[in-house]
Formats: C-alpha cells, sequence, structure tokens
C-alpha cells in the first residue's frame, strides 16, 4: 500500500512541475465561476449540461504461465462513444445520467506457435445516474467540498465472446459508487482532489465458448484522483490529472463445474490530458484528450497452482474528441 501511494504522489508531483513554471503568469486570485470543462464545473439551477465522447484505445500486454515464462502476447482495441447529461436541481445540487456504446476486439498472440485468436465483444454499457451536493462553496469557505454517488443497475446480460460470435460489454450486475471531492479556483487555475469508493456487487458471465456461466462475488475498488485546469487565455484551457485506482481481488466459481478461481487484477494509474477551446464562450466547448493507462502485474489463481496465469507488461493508450455544451 505504501509503495502504491509513493507512485500516485509521484505522478501528482510530476504532473504539478509544468504548472509551477508558469505560476508567476497566472493569475491566482481566487474565484468561484462555473466554467465548463472544469473540474469544478456544477450546472446551477435549472441548467442542462451534456458532454459528448469518442476515443479510441488500445492496451498491450504479456501473458504468462505459472511458472511465469511468457506463452502470449495480446492487444485490446476500443471504441468508446459515451453520452453524458446533467441537470441542475438548485446551485448546489445536481443530477446525472450516461451510457456508453463500445465496440471491443481482443486479439491474442500464441508465443509457442504464432497462432493469433480474435474475440470480439460489443453494445450498449448499462447506464449510470448520479448526483452531487455541493456541500461546501468556496463563495463561503476557503475550498469547495463535494459528496457525490451513483448507481449502475443491471439491464444487459453479460456475454464473453468467443473465436465465432460476438460478445457483450455489460458487466453482468449492479455497481455503484459514492465519494467526496475538495476544489480550489481561481481565475486561471482550478485544482480538485477526490477520494471514490467503487461497489461492485455480484454478476455472471455467459461464457459463449462452452456454455458455462463464472459468477464473480462482490468486491470494491478505491480511488484516488487529482484534476486540474489551467486556463492559458479566455478561450483556451489545459487539463491535466491523475487517476490511482486500488484493485480488490476478486473471488469467482464456474456455476457449471465448480471450479473456483481468485482473480488478482492489479492497480492502475492513470495520466489524463485535454486542451479545450471555447467555440461558444462558457457554451460549448471541443476538447482533445490523451489518457496513458499503466497497470501492475495481475494472476488468476486456481487450486492446482499449475493452472495460474497472468498478464504483465501492460499499458495503454486512449486518443479522444469531447464536445461540452450548456444551456444558459
Amino acid at each position: 500500500m505504501t509503495d502504491r501511494l509513493a507512485r500516485f504522489a509521484a505522478g501528482a508531483a510530476l504532473l504539478c512541475i509544468p504548472l509551477q513554471a508558469h505560476a508567476q503568469a497566472l493569475d491566482l486570485t481566487p474565484d468561484t465561476s462555473r466554467i465548463l470543462s472544469d473540474p469544478n464545473y456544477l450546472p446551477l439551477a435549472g441548467q442542462i449540461e451534456g458532454s459528448t465522447a469518442y476515443s479510441h484505445g488500445w492496451i498491450n500486454g504479456s501473458g504468462v504461465n505459472a511458472a511465469g515464462d511468457q506463452i502470449s502476447s495480446f492487444h485490446i482495441n476500443s471504441n468508446v462513444i459515451g453520452q453524458t447529461l446533467a441537470y441542475g436541481i438548485t446551485d448546489d445540487l445536481s443530477v446525472n445520467g450516461s451510457v456508453q456504446y463500445v465496440p471491443r476486439t481482443f486479439r491474442e498472440g500464441d508465443g509457442a506457435d504464432g497462432r493469433v485468436t480474435s474475440f470480439d465483444s460489443s453494445g450498449f454499457s448499462d447506464p449510470t445516474f448520479g448526483a452531487t451536493w455541493r456541500a461546501l462553496g468556496q463563495n463561503a469557505w476557503p475550498v469547495s467540498f463535494d459528496l457525490f454517488g451513483s448507481y449502475t443497475p443491471d439491464l444487459i446480460n453479460a456475454q464473453t465472446a468467443s473465436a465465432v460470435e460476438d460478445g457483450t460489454v455489460a458487466r453482468g450486475g449492479q455497481s455503484g459508487a459514492a465519494g467526496a471531492a475538495v476544489g480550489y479556483e481561481t481565475r486561471s487555475f482550478t485544482i480538485r482532489g477526490a477520494f471514490t469508493e467503487n461497489f461492485f456487487g455480484t454478476s455472471n458471465h455467459l461464457n459463449l465458448a462452452d456454455g458455462d456461466t463464472l459468477e464473480d462475488g462482490s468486491y470494491n475498488n478505491s480511488e484516488l484522483s487529482l484534476a486540474t485546469q489551467t486556463r492559458l487565455a479566455d478561450l483556451f484551457s489545459v487539463n491535466a490529472g491523475i487517476d490511482h485506482t486500488f484493485s480488490s481481488n476478486v473471488n469467482s466459481v464456474n456455476v457449471a463445474n465448480g471450479v473456483a478461481r481468485v482473480t488478482e487484477p492489479g492497480d492502475e494509474t492513470s495520466l489524463r490530458f485535454a486542451l479545450n477551446y471555447h467555440l461558444v464562450p462558457n457554451a460549448v466547448v471541443l476538447a482533445a484528450t490523451y489518457d496513458y493507462d499503466s497497470y501492475s502485474n495481475g494472476r488468476t489463481l486456481f487450486a492446482d497452482p499449475a493452472l495460474d496465469t497472468g498478464a504483465r507488461n501492460r499499458n495503454g493508450n486512449v486518443l479522444g474528441i469531447k464536445l461540452d455544451y450548456a444551456t444558459p
């Protein structure tokens, strides 16, 4: 745990270096404006805010056997079309909903004979519904303090792809999240830190290759995040952030034969960047985005250790474009 926190702190410090270099040119006078695309943005009462995004991402990694020897390499391509809408019930309380459509391809090459197998999955994710409450506002306090939560119902069946039949991208179970965030905004710069606890209920995945169902037990993941925005001019700004997810082990069982397994997915650290341009000041913002994701080693453990497998050297890149918009 200490090593994970150290890596997160190092990434956050690295992220702040260019910001410190430009600090003398920034206007750091405290400000409480609601700036569209800012990490601290919250719609005002009666205001509708939306975001439409497209991204293309790829993850590379290596598969290993129980002895730790590489037996394969894999490449995952994902295209994500996402839509989010939020509505301000009051100036300090908003509700939101989001959904994604995801076509994804998993391609694995066998290290022994070079044979390549592809598995395709596509479809809609389960929708997510949430709310954010600004418990403390920076207009009356030194910082703002938000509480937020979300719920994702289990509406779409989860199916694992086979070599000849496409799978789905739904999780196959309910999930939710709850968290808190502290933000500080000036005329030229915003910083926001958040802690989120993600709750995942039991889920079921139908394996289309053999007809078996894999049941995953419930688990929680914890996430720390730091987000910033530097406003370079009236219409241009740069967002930069870092997230770290502390991933929990997942206990699973094959319902058909009773074979149990434990998955250790490994932690994930993400660096996030965006260049924003206000097409219509504080009403329509176009952003180009880039994320870099780094994953710790993962393992899947069985009662017979000879069957254990693992994943190493995993990293991902995500390029995207996003349009934020809000009513007056």
